[in-house]
């Protein structure tokens, strides 16, 4: 996650964003400038900014990875007057735009033990469904995890009642934030 102030200033940016945006990766954050590595991307990145600053609600676009073409997704929201307070008990009250990255290619590094304490799924059902979250399929997760297919199979169905989701889209969708929360916020 990225914090922008009024100015289009990054403010605070957590250590999974820092890590997009080293020299390879897809964002550049410098002296507070955020940009993404090729031009026409940080053009349309910089258009949602300012909407963002206009008080347009939230945009999404995606920059494909430098170094071998994943998409990356970013959510850039205008910060609500609500979630202001939040921001000045963390010395941050001038924040005005938040930037959610994410790499749901990128390596998973959410503990299983978040998914089971979050879901009440087992360890297998937990390491199953973590790769079935960044988009793995059943003979990779198998052959992953040395268990056949049919056994990736028995746990996504479980993990999907569990989880109160529909397939393997929405699995996506719910871990992606857990794994923005691991990323740890940077002074």
């Amino acid at each position: 996650m990225i914090l922008l102030d009024r100015s289009a200033k990054v403010i605070r940016a957590n250590k999974a964003a820092e890590l997009l945006s080293s020299d390879t990766g897809p964002l550049r954050l410098h002296k507070a400038e955020i940009a993404a590595f090729h031009p026409s991307f940080s053009r349309r990145l910089g258009e949602l900014v300012q909407s963002a600053l206009r008080g347009v609600p939230a945009a999404t676009m995606s920059i494909p990875h430098p170094d071998d073409g994943r998409l990356v997704t970013l959510f850039v929201s205008s910060v609500r007057s609500r979630d202001i307070d939040r921001f000045a008990s963390l010395d941050m009250q001038d924040a005005a735009v938040m930037i959610f990255v994410f790499d749901l290619a990128g390596p998973a590094e959410v503990p299983p033990t978040w998914l089971m304490d979050a879901y009440g799924l087992t360890l297998a059902e937990a390491r199953v469904a973590l790769p079935a979250a960044l988009g793995r399929s059943v003979a990779e997760i198998a052959t992953q995890l040395n268990i056949s297919p049919n056994t990736v199979k028995t746990h996504l169905r479980r993990i999907f009642v569990k989880t109160g989701v529909r397939g393997q889209a929405e699995l996506a969708g719910l871990v992606a934030p857990l794994r923005l929360m691991r990323g740890e916020v940077a002074t």
